[in-house]
C-alpha cells in the first residue's frame, strides 16, 4: 500500500523504481491516490484498502526500499501484531540517488548521517484487522508527526512490534514543506501531544480513536 500524489517529478521516478522493485519480490503495488487539498497520507491509505483484500499491509513510502521486507511480513504471519523491516534510515544525496535510478547499485553517498528510523515512518507491517483497529489519522494534513501518532497507537493497542535490523534506503526528492525538520504545523504538535497523553492508556487510545468519524481532507 503506497499513500501517494502525483507532481513532483523526483518522487515519481522514485515510485516507478520502487514498484519495480516491489514486484521482484512478489508484492503487487497498490497506489492510494489522496484526495484533493491538503496532503493527507491516512486519506490516501483509505483510497487504497478497497483495492485488496490481504490479511496483512505493507504501508510504505514511495521513496524508499529494504531488503528486510520478506522477515517483517514472516514476522506479522508468524504472530508479531505489526512489524518494521528497517532500523537505520540512509537517505541518499541527489547524485546517489540518480546512480541508482539509473540502474546502479542500491547506496552511495548519503545527505545526512544514518539515524534510527522512527516507528510508523518509512515501511510498516502489520494485519489488516488491526489497522482497522488503529488507523493512520485523517486529522494530519501535510507532513509531519502522522507516522509517529500512528506508531504510538499501534504500540498502546498492539504493544511492541517486531523489528528487523536491514538498512531502510531513502531516495531523494526536494523536501515538502513543513514548519521545521521536527516539527509539521502547529496543528500537528498539537494533535501528536493528545496522542502522547493517551498512550498511558489503552482505554484513553481507543477514545482518541473513536473522535476519526471519516477518513477525509476535503476542506469545507
Amino acid at each position: 500500500m503506497i499513500p501517494w500524489r502525483g507532481g513532483c517529478p523526483q518522487r515519481e521516478a522514485a515510485l516507478a523504481w520502487a514498484a519495480r522493485r516491489w514486484r521482484s519480490v512478489g508484492h503487487e503495488p497498490v497506489i492510494g491516490e489522496a484526495p484533493p487539498g491538503p496532503w493527507c497520507k491516512a486519506a490516501a491509505v483509505a483510497a487504497g484498502l478497497p483495492r485488496g483484500d490481504a490479511e496483512v499491509l505493507i504501508v510504505t513510502d514511495a521513496d524508499v526500499w529494504c531488503d528486510g521486507i520478506d522477515a517483517a511480513v514472516d514476522a506479522v504471519h508468524t504472530g508479531a501484531s505489526w512489524a518494521i523491516p528497517h532500523r537505520d534510515v540512509r537517505r541518499l544525496t541527489e547524485d546517489a540517488t540518480a546512480a541508482v535510478l539509473h540502474g546502479g547499485e542500491l547506496g552511495g553517498s548519503l545527505d545526512q548521517p544514518a539515524y534510527r528510523g522512527v516507528e510508523g515512518g518509512g515501511i510498516t507491517v502489520l494485519r489488516r484487522d488491526l489497522y482497522d483497529v488503529a488507523p493512520l489519522d485523517p486529522r494530519y494534513r501535510g507532513w509531519g508527526q502522522e507516522d509517529e501518532a500512528w506508531a504510538l497507537a499501534l504500540r498502546t493497542l498492539a504493544g511492541a512490534p517486531w523489528r528487523g535490523a536491514a538498512p531502510l534506503w531513502h531516495l531523494w526528492h526536494p523536501p515538502q514543506r513543513r514548519d521545521s525538520r521536527r516539527w509539521g504545523s502547529i496543528a500537528s504538535r498539537t494533535l501528536y501531544r493528545r496522542y502522547q497523553r493517551a498512550a498511558r492508556s489503552p482505554g484513553a487510545m481507543r477514545a482518541l480513536l473513536a473522535d476519526i468519524t471519516e477518513v477525509t481532507c476535503d476542506v469545507a
